[in-house]
């Protein structure tokens, strides 16, 4: 019960945040990046977890450089919202950053898009036409899902890093461009390579500087910020009066572990809202999102028997600090002061509990 009674108390604390945090939202206080707990709102990034402020100040230092960038990340990360931000920090900020999802490119067609074609370069080609490289010019192309290129596409991207030419399908023609490449996959490209489905000089050639994007789970401590987020898109949307989480839903979306990530995290909330609305809820109430709404696979429910009442001294947050520190000495008691074994038992992954107890100064 210790432990239940420890998420209770926290799951408070975030409620109170995300109700801060929706009321910045709606008076558009909420800052710019690196200024307050909301990191990089201008560029759509919202957190302000040590995982996430790394890979902004890793985006910012590679950005001034011309250095072709691999990110590198699951789906639903939010790859996309990475590669606009370092073209935004760039020297190339004022270009165009123009977005290709290769997994929507038929093999076909693959190779016209992104370069151009000539007029009768095939059937249909009935005017000289730009390509994607084109019209990216002086900026950034960002190729989404990358890995899923095919093979002969692949040889003419590898000409455009090495020399920085194009040349239209059914011409003869070498065209030089300006184009800061960003490319992403959710893919493992080192496996690909071994399987001959992707070509080892262009992997070298888009991976000099690859960056990992931590998946949510990694991200804990941006949860509430993120839902808080999606609660207020959704509340504006629907035209609620009010639209929040109650605590033991709260801990739901703290005990799941997001697998499709902030993308996951959206669609569940959007979906709870519009079930709150179609089993009665009024756009004048106040709607609570309720844990049966979000519809989650596994759940942490709340202690059927009463808590026991505590009144700390100090504040909420300075009592869940504690109930904290004594749940890790209890678990790394009980396990010989085995780490991982402490982190199995507290349901937690290895690394975020080295840092929890580094910010709860056990370590």
């Amino acid at each position: 019960q210790l432990q239940q009674l420890s998420l209770l108390v926290e799951a408070a604390i975030r409620i109170t945040e995300l109700e801060q945090a929706n009321r910045a939202l709606r008076q558009g206080e909420l800052p710019a990046a690196g200024t307050s707990t909301v990191a990089a709102q201008q560029y759509e990034i919202i957190g302000q977890s040590p995982a996430l402020q790394r890979i902004l100040q890793e985006l910012d230092v590679v950005a001034s450089s011309e250095l072709p960038v691999l990110l590198l990340g699951e789906t639903g990360v939010g790859k996309e919202l990475f590669a606009r931000q370092l073209h935004r920090r760039s020297g190339r900020a004022d270009k165009p950053m123009i977005y290709v999802n290769c997994a929507a490119l038929p093999e076909s067609l693959a190779e016209s898009e992104l370069f151009g074609h000539s007029k009768g370069a095939f059937s249909g080609a009935l005017s000289e036409r730009a390509g994607r490289f084109d019209a990216a010019d002086g900026g950034t192309l960002f190729l989404d899902e990358v890995g899923e290129l095919p093979l002969s596409v692949q040889a003419k991207l590898l000409r455009v890093l090495q020399n920085g030419e194009i040349q239209r399908l059914g011409s003869d023609k070498l065209q030089r461009v300006n184009v800061r490449l960003v490319a992403a996959t959710n893919r493992d490209l080192q496996q690909q390579v071994k399987q001959g489905e992707f070509r080892a000089d262009l992997y070298h050639r888009l991976s000099v500087y690859p960056i990992p994007i931590p998946p949510l789970r990694e991200r804990s401590e941006d949860l509430s910020l993120l839902a808080g987020h999606f609660l207020e898109q959704n509340r504006s949307r629907l035209g609620l009066r009010s639209l929040r989480l109650a605590p033991t839903a709260e801990l739901a979306l703290l005990g799941y572990n997001w697998p499709g990530n902030i993308r996951e995290l959206e669609h569940v909330i959007s979906r709870a809202a519009i079930k709150a609305l179609s089993q009665g809820a009024q756009r004048s109430d106040i709607v609570i999102l309720q844990p049966e709404l979000l519809d989650l696979p596994q759940t942490i429910k709340a202690p059927l028997s009463p808590a026991p009442t505590i009144l700390p001294a100090q504040g909420l947050k300075e009592a869940v600090n504690q109930y904290q520190q004594q749940l890790i000495l209890q678990a790394l008691e009980q396990h010989q002061q085995c780490w991982s074994k402490a982190a199995r038992a507290l349901q937690l992954d290895a690394s975020n509990l080295h840092k929890l107890a580094q910010r709860l100064g056990l370590k």
